[in-house]
């Protein structure tokens, strides 16, 4: 199984997103922001993130801009409660793996995990 960062400013989204992944059986890791999700990538080197878009501190753009001029290589999953088509294509230029759509469903959370632990998307 992976082990997860979930980066939501919303404790209840994060709460819910790791209980959908411990479901699963994965490990997770959370941040409230870009910019502690930059600190946990470093510290606990997770497989797989899960990012909100809009957060304080860092965005998640800004997160994604982050991670890729720290060459960091690893599978983002954007969850949005609203991805108009200029911000899905900027997501998709920074290396974003996949969306799902707030507030998020276990089955979808699960399905698009699994497909990029199998796939080896990143």
């Amino acid at each position: 199984m992976a082990k997860v960062l979930v980066v939501d400013d919303s404790l209840f989204t994060r709460l819910n997103i790791c209980k959908m992944l411990h479901e699963a059986g994965h490990e997770t890791i959370e941040a409230a922001n870009g910019q502690e999700g930059l600190i946990k990538v470093s510290s606990d080197k997770p497989d797989v993130i899960l990012s909100d878009l809009l957060m304080p501190e860092l965005d998640g753009i800004g997160f994604l801009n982050a991670l890729r001029e720290n060459n960091v290589d690893l599978p983002v999953v954007i969850i949005s409660a609203d991805i108009q088509a200029t911000k899905r294509q900027q997501c998709l230029t920074l290396g974003t793996a996949a969306f799902v759509n707030k507030p998020p469903r276990k089955q979808e959370i699960q399905a698009v995990i699994a497909q990029i632990l199998t796939s080896g998307t990143s």
